[in-house]
């Protein structure tokens, strides 16, 4: 919800909000890739709806999004509706947004989901105010993360910022243990889409060796941009012309993906279910959730894969054993219901 979109290549020292969108969503297809669908809600004062349609359009293409939907409090001209429609984008009203979702979810009024709790929400992105050295993490969640558009950039990135505040971390926090979970959702957000890809070149790589080389020089943007990053990290590091750029625990990280490729879509359903045990953390009312439980009872096998991430982040981030014990208990709980 609410993230801040603005352009990332720019020359100011401080980033420039060029717009904001009021939802996102990542939908997980047949073929395991996580379709990205962007939301927009507005009163249309002076405003014709197609002009919103135009412009979701517009985003739409910078933020690669494969759907939009413009929600609006008053009835759509048809030939508006025609129009968005061939846009890919869906115009809808008040009156028309009970319709659409009791046609294409009928059960969504049963679905106990921590995440539909909007005072969480609100909790969450508010969360800074309390822990002033958690802000960059949580800026990072809310905007900074939807502003990348490399999949491998955004998996070193959340890495990076998890290993920035771990010092800043306490175990026995709920609210910090429920930022951890959710930057790891964030973070097999990236490992989804780096896993298919690595899937649809090789299927199978013949070897662990061909595998561990070939994606750390895939990972830094192909041989010549590896090279690059290599040369810059031995001279930063003053470390010899042997010594390789990798990211922490490389052994670990191999070894996940080899294990992903095993069953690679599964990997598009891991990430709503860390977040939904992320935002069950986060909440402090007695509500009892099971949606969680529903994600894992119907994929098991994400369920285990979300075990095996959080594994390799805690230990790639150089957290205290705690975080990785607390975390793989609740995902282990949500697979025995």
């Amino acid at each position: 919800m609410e993230a801040e979109i603005y352009f990332s290549e720019g020359i100011s020292p401080k980033k420039k909000v060029v717009t904001d969108l009021d939802t996102i969503a990542l939908i997980p297809s047949n073929f395991g890739e996580l379709s990205f669908l962007i939301g927009d809600c507005k009163t249309l004062k002076g405003q014709s709806a197609i002009s919103r349609a135009l412009w979701l359009s517009g985003l739409m293409g910078l933020l690669n999004a494969d759907k939009g939907i413009v929600f609006l409090t008053k009835e759509i001209e048809r030939d508006h509706k025609q129009l968005a429609s061939n846009m890919n984008i869906n115009i809808i009203s008040e009156l028309d947004f009970e319709t659409l979702i009791s046609k294409t979810c009928p059960n969504y009024k049963k679905v106990n989901s921590a995440i539909l709790n909007g005072d969480t929400w609100d909790k969450y992105f508010l969360l800074y105010k309390r822990f002033p050295e958690l802000e960059k993490a949580v800026r990072f969640v809310k905007n900074e993360f939807w502003n990348i558009t490399d999949a491998k950039l955004k998996l070193r990135k959340t890495l990076y910022m998890i290993r920035t505040i771990r010092r800043e971390l306490n175990p026995e926090n709920q609210e910090h243990l429920a930022l951890l979970i959710d930057l790891i959702s964030l973070f097999s957000i990236a490992l989804n889409r780096i896993t298919l890809d690595i899937f649809n070149q090789y299927l199978l790589p013949e070897t662990k060796e061909n595998l561990s080389r070939e994606l750390k020089i895939w990972l830094w943007g192909g041989m010549d941009q590896y090279l690059y990053w290599k040369k810059l990290y031995q001279l930063a590091s003053n470390k010899g012309n042997d010594d390789e750029i990798e990211l922490p625990e490389w052994n670990l990280f191999v070894q996940l993906i080899r294990q992903f490729l095993e069953e690679p879509y599964s990997t598009s359903k891991v990430p709503l279910i860390l977040r939904e045990v992320a935002f069950e953390t986060m909440d402090d009312t007695s509500i009892s959730y099971s949606f969680s439980k529903e994600l894992a009872l119907k994929n098991s096998q994400a369920a285990k894969f979300a075990v095996l991430i959080t594994s390799y982040v805690c230990k790639a981030a150089l957290l205290p054993k705690d975080f990785e014990t607390l975390i793989t208990e609740k995902l282990m709980g949500i697979q025995a219901f």
